[in-house]
């Protein structure tokens, strides 16, 4: 959907007729604080949504609140009385349709004696144009025209195509959990996850209801029965609460930890801080790898009963006796072999002799069938009684052609022939023997390796209190006046405090939960021991399922919301790379690091190896941030969002370099069919100006220049305020 133009009547600062035309690629507006690059924004804006920006109280509202502030001062004081209106024009073309939708906002107020009284609503007036049929037809039902705007813009990508600059931070704010959902929600529906998540806690909980109705009914002593419940309903409710604390500790450490970080970023003279910082952010990184090795041999060290064969361990004597067993069975198949080929043999022999007699079906079978029903052969002419020499003799002529050569292949030796098993298990056993040979060395390997890591991880742990210690250290000698240093250390180290302490309460609170689960567990296994009879096996069945699916639904949710996690941090990095080209300075590398709550994220910048770059300024966060919106749009695959939807944002580039501008330009061109980008960077900067013009990199769409049309005379008020249009391209 292609935004072909905007017509703008008096609305706002733009008195009378003014029209913007758009085509593919970047659209710029240029113009200087004031000169109505908001305004322009605001009625894109209106036309949609029935609101504007107020600046004022910075939020939008309504037209029946803004009433008078839509209609141009200039038109207001130059009608003596009567309907002034104001109104917006937008015309979108559907290319994939071949279809045009104009949609028109409008708002009146009457004048008359110098009062001005407006309209409680504005009116808004849709067309619908069929460019192969040359015919046109306005859009009057409600449910029609949702759909039409939803095909412009639909409302879960809307903040993330329609923005002002001044929105950036809060669109993207990663230490909110709810802004990096919004933006998870676009790339995939994960609130469907949630959903299942719910449905899992439902179906549990109901299912533990009726297991433990279930225990109690056939409880063969009920009163102990009531005591254990009453017991376990306790433990439940004061897991749950350590839970529910956990979660608030676990969102404290969170906090801390980005507050912590961002007074890193402040310490632009402690270049010393930043390496240590560096330096200790390896040692816990390694710390971390270490630690889960360490925990995965742990773990490991069950699995590898079987998946090292463990569990074989001194069983070499029951191969051995298996071989000795397979050899006699073998050569007791070998003798029953040859005796059978030896009557197979002398058996062969006759046929062999028979066949040599005459050639098969000579006389024809028919024929010889005559002579034995006539009890005679006709060759001479004797006669031939059944049963007798004579007469078998003529029989085995038509015998002979059904019989043939046997092989060993055709008789059975045994009636239960298990001989390829057998081979099968001495093979098995023949591979296994080596396995169980290393066992013993593999066991000490394993217990050498968990040492080993057990070592490495108390010699990181104590790197890493020496490496804060010294970076504390230095935090109070860095080039700071008094003041900022005794506040910055003051708060650096509060937040660090709160983040040791909380991370301890998040330990401390593990143990207990396990401590209590241990407790609950053995209340169920008593439970268990009270019941007669036999609980029915389709409720212990149901049980089972219904808590691998609660897992289940936890762990794919987790999974799948931290691979869209990853899917835009890919993504951001490709654009925040083309954005930063033109600057030669350390940009790094975005990463989404996960704080300890596991649910907020905080972008930091890291070089190659990893290590965070600090002192972020105010331009990368705002790089990074328009990196990810970007993202968020690029990584929905086979949406076509680029394409279909235009992307409208006032003044993004306010707060970073030339530089970066330029790049920026050339990114949107490139990630967007169609933008339209308002911007003060090319209005004095003439030379920047030419550079987006001249530029082969940038798809360029059109270059319109705003500036206000006042007397000096009457800038103490806006009643003669117009605004001039300027073709720049």
């Amino acid at each position: 959907m292609i935004l072909q133009s905007i017509e703008l009547n008096n609305f706002m600062c733009y008195a009378g007729s003014n029209k913007f035309d758009f085509t593919e690629g970047i659209n710029v507006i240029i113009g200087d604080n004031g000169y109505g690059k908001s305004k322009l924004y605001d009625a894109f804006y209106w036309v949609m949504y029935d609101q504007c920006f107020d600046t004022s109280i910075k939020k939008f509202r309504n037209t029946n609140l803004l009433k008078r502030l839509i209609i141009s001062d200039k038109a207001i004081q130059e009608t003596e009385e009567g309907i002034i209106t104001s109104s917006v024009t937008l015309t979108f073309h559907n290319k994939e349709k071949d279809s045009v939708y104009i949609l028109e906002r409008r708002y009146s107020v009457r004048k008359y004696d110098d009062k001005i009284i407006g309209e409680q609503e504005s009116e808004e007036i849709i067309w619908e144009k069929e460019m192969s049929y040359l015919n046109a037809k306005e859009i009057k039902d409600n449910q029609q025209i949702e759909r039409i705007k939803k095909s412009i813009l639909p409302d879960n990508i809307k903040p993330y195509m329609w923005f002002q600059g001044e929105q950036v931070e809060s669109i993207i704010d990663f230490n909110k959990n709810d802004t990096l959902t919004q933006a998870i929600n676009v790339l995939s529906n994960i609130t469907r996850f949630d959903n299942i998540i719910s449905i899992a806690e439902s179906i549990k909980e109901s299912t533990t209801k009726e297991h433990n109705k279930k225990q109690r009914d056939l409880s063969g002593d009920k009163g102990k029965s009531e005591n254990l419940e009453l017991e376990r309903q306790n433990l439940l409710q004061r897991i749950k609460a350590i839970e529910l604390q956990d979660l608030q500790i676990k969102d404290n450490l969170a906090t801390a930890e980005e507050k912590a970080e961002n007074l890193l970023n402040k310490l632009e003279d402690a270049q010393k801080i930043r390496e240590i910082e560096s330096r200790r952010k390896t040692i816990e990184g390694n710390l971390k790898d270490v630690q889960e090795e360490y925990d995965e041999e742990q773990k490991n060290l069950h699995k590898k009963m079987f998946t090292n064969k463990w569990v074989l361990k001194g069983t070499e004597n029951l191969f051995e006796q298996y071989s000795l067993q397979y050899n006699q069975f073998e050569q007791k198949k070998l003798q029953k072999q040859a005796q059978i080929q030896v009557k197979l043999d002398n058996e062969n022999e006759l046929i062999k002799e028979l066949h040599a007699r005459l050639p098969i079906d000579v006389p024809e079978p028919i024929h010889v069938q005559h002579m034995l029903d006539n009890e005679r052969c006709l060759v001479c002419d004797r006669e031939a009684p059944t049963g007798s020499v004579a007469w078998l003799k003529m029989k085995e002529l038509i015998d002979r052609s059904n019989m043939k050569i046997k092989t060993l292949e055709d008789e059975e030796i045994s009636t239960h022939n298990f001989s390829a098993d057998f081979k099968r298990l001495y093979q098995n056993g023949l591979g296994l023997s080596h396995t169980i040979k290393n066992i013993d060395d593999d066991i000490a390997s394993t217990y050498r390796r968990l040492r080993k890591l057990d070592k490495r991880r108390k010699t990181l742990t104590e790197d890493l209190n020496k490496t804060e210690a010294e970076k504390n250290s230095l935090i109070v000698d860095a080039a700071l006046n008094v003041s900022q240093a005794t506040n910055l250390l003051n708060e650096y180290n509060a937040q660090n405090e709160l983040r040791i302490r909380s991370s301890n309460e998040v330990v401390s609170n593990a143990s207990i939960i396990a401590r209590r689960k241990e407790d609950l567990a053995k209340i169920e296994a008593d439970l268990s021991k009270l019941v007669i009879g036999e609980i029915p096996a389709y409720l212990l069945e149901k049980v089972k399922v219904v808590e691998e699916f609660h897992q289940l639904a936890h762990s794919t949710r987790k999974r799948v919301f931290s691979g869209l996690v990853q899917v835009l941090e890919n993504e951001a990095n490709k654009h925040y790379q083309e954005m930063t080209q033109g600057n030669m300075s350390s940009r790094g590398i975005i990463r989404l690091k996960e704080l300890s709550n596991g649910k907020n994220y905080m972008p930091e910048l890291v070089d190659e190896n990893g290590n965070v770059l600090l002192q972020l300024n105010t331009g990368n966060i705002i790089l990074i941030k328009l990196a990810t919106i970007m993202a968020i749009i690029s990584a929905r695959q086979g949406a076509r969002d680029t394409d279909l939807y235009t992307l409208i944002t006032d003044a993004p580039m306010s707060v970073f370099g030339e530089d970066y501008t330029i790049g920026f330009c050339k990114t949107v061109s490139k990630v967007y069919r169609q933008s339209i980008i308002m911007s003060k960077e090319f209005y004095k900067n003439t030379t920047l100006r030419e550079q987006l013009l001249s530029n082969g990199d940038i798809k360029l769409g059109k270059v319109y220049l705003i500036t206000p049309s006042i007397a000096e005379s009457a800038r103490s008020n806006r009643n003669s305020l117009s605004t001039n249009i300027e073709k720049l391209n």
